[in-house]
């Protein structure tokens, strides 16, 4: 054993002191040189944005210090005797045993530490304060130990504590003891109500297949376009509420923007799924799956599938989340206090973090969100959980009945008081249909416009011009019309329909301005055609315009 590591007094008392070595010091140094980067960032950037490199740099400069204060400090990590526990973070005092209720080895985060929690009257309370420390729980982190002797402090700490806090210790393990019999014994019983939860198993395996016949259909693993989403029956106001395309609310759940969204779902489905799955039951799960994606989708109508095209099972998931979330409340007299507590607390922050990050970031459909969760939770509400082994099979069937009732109703609900929005059915396929055109199209307009440009400031000759229009831009613009003219009619939108008049009509003045300078057409008729087409130019560009706007 290291002598500067961990060392014992006469009197039995053992102490356990950082080490350089330990991983503390190594993230400490990187801090330091993130902070280091930053302070030269600040330099380079200036006045513009250098306070952020500054205010970045002293931040990350500030974590390295607190993180090697314990390095530089002579107060030891912690401190093991008959006379109680102490250690740096504790400001150096020592917390006889008689103040301390508990004492458990924690791992938070992958790092090692100790909780006390001292009673009321402790006479340490005071002393051992700090600004996050203020109740009745002390922390001692056992991070600036090497790895090797954390779990040798921390099982020292413990022993100490049974072998001089006898009463209090005994105490303590006796009603965790209670706790993980009483945890035991439920999840046995949900066990043995649903032993497989094949529920979750067949969701999961339905997201994953239809992932699967995606990249068959040549879609892109992380990045799939909207209008391949749209293709495959991505949710769209327009398409579901004006074209009676009401399957979308469903074959929008089990498409995903790629192997991240479709890996994330999948992730917190199986977490909490299965808790679900054998509370309530399989054929409730698929009830409760269903009903909060299809009201998830339902609400998203009013919001994210007005502009953008919407996927995902995270409607349904939080509808999972939502039912873990009020089967727990509604039975927490007959579950474990410990795990009531613990799932309420975990899954509930979870769920609050996400929707506060759904609002907070754009292009997530966080109304899919709220309609998922609220569906799920009402669902739970109105079901019967498989604990409840004293309702009979008529009142399950009933309960059934009248949860899916509520779930059409309020889908129903939201589907007719829904307007719609973009029309994604014309846009992809105007997208579509200008795949083969645009590259011409805009080669033929840029160089147009450049001439245009040229003649105006002088530097090219009306003569110059004229011979362009013969030599380049007609002809471009005479391919662009063929072009148009070859594709389908079935994929002529208005906007297809507006441009291709725009080019046709841009050609013939071209033609005619030609034909005027050259002298080869009557002057009269062909100026009164020239007014007649720049005339019918102007409602073109206001629609193109808008249509543009409206994208």
């Amino acid at each position: 054993m290291d002598e500067r590591m961990r060392l014992a007094t006469g009197d039995g008392q053992q102490v356990f002191r950082a080490s350089w070595t330990s991983s503390t010091v190594w993230l400490a140094a990187f801090m330091a040189l993130l902070a280091a980067g930053c302070v030269v960032g600040a330099v380079a950037a200036g006045s513009r944005g250098g306070w952020m490199f500054a205010a970045l740099g002293v931040f990350l400069g500030l974590m390295a210090w607190l993180l090697l204060k314990p390095f530089l400090s002579a107060h030891p990590i912690l401190s093991v005797g008959a006379d109680g526990i102490g250690g740096f973070l504790l400001k150096g005092q020592t917390i006889p045993w008689s103040d301390m209720d508990d004492l458990q080895h924690l791992q938070v985060q992958n790092l090692d530490q100790l909780q006390i929690v001292l009673h009321e009257g402790a006479v340490s309370r005071a002393a051992t304060a700090s600004l996050f420390h203020r109740g009745l729980k002390r922390a001692i982190v056992l991070g600036p130990l090497r790895r090797s002797e954390r779990a040798i402090a921390a099982q020292a700490a413990l022993q100490a504590f049974r072998q001089h806090a006898s009463h209090q210790a005994q105490t303590v393990l006796n009603g965790r003891m209670e706790a993980l019999q009483a945890h035991e014994a439920f999840e046995a019983r949900l066990r043995s109500l649903t032993p497989v939860p094949w529920a979750v198993y067949l969701v999961i395996a339905v997201n994953v297949a239809v992932w699967l016949f995606n990249l068959l259909d040549g879609m892109s693993p992380m990045k799939p376009t909207p209008a391949e989403l749209f293709a495959w029956g991505a949710n769209s106001t327009t398409a579901v509420v004006r074209d009676g395309e009401y399957w979308r609310l469903f074959t929008a759940t089990v498409l995903h923007g790629g192997v991240l969204h479709l890996g994330l779902n999948m992730f917190a489905l199986w977490d909490a799924g299965r808790r679900v799955c054998r509370w309530y039951g399989n054929g409730q799960f698929l009830l409760i799956y269903l009903g909060a994606g299809l009201a998830g989708s339902a609400l998203s109508l009013h919001f994210s599938s007005q502009q953008a095209v919407s996927v995902g099972a995270s409607g349904a998931v939080f509808g999972v989340l939502g039912a873990l979330l009020v089967g727990v409340y509604q039975h927490r007299a007959s579950v474990p206090k410990a795990m009531a507590t613990q799932l309420m607390t975990s899954q509930g922050v979870f769920v609050a973090l996400m929707l506060a990050q759904g609002f907070a970031r754009s292009g997530i459909d966080n109304a899919a969100h709220v309609g998922g969760l609220l569906a799920g939770a009402l669902m739970a509400w109105l079901l019967v959980e498989q604990i409840d082994e004293q309702a009979g099979a008529a009142r399950r069937l009933g309960r059934q009945a009248v949860s899916v009732l509520a779930v059409l109703l309020v889908v129903g609900g939201l589907v007719t008081t829904a307007r719609p929005g973009a029309d994604h059915g014309e846009l992809f396929a105007t997208q579509s249909a200008l795949d083969g055109v645009l590259p011409q199209l805009q080669a033929a307009e840029k160089a147009l416009q450049a001439d245009v440009d040229a003649q105006r400031a002088r530097r090219l000759s009306e003569d110059g011009f004229i011979e362009a229009l013969e030599q380049r831009h007609i002809p471009a613009y005479t391919e662009v019309d063929a072009a148009f003219k070859a594709l389908d009619s079935r994929q002529f939108t208005p906007m297809l329909t507006d441009l291709a008049e725009f080019h046709a009509t841009m050609l013939e003045i071209m033609t005619l301005e030609v034909a005027q300078y050259r002298s080869t057409a009557p002057s009269a008729q062909t100026r009164a055609r020239l007014n007649e087409l720049a005339a019918r130019l102007d409602p073109i560009r206001a629609r193109l315009r808008a249509e543009g706007d409206r994208e």
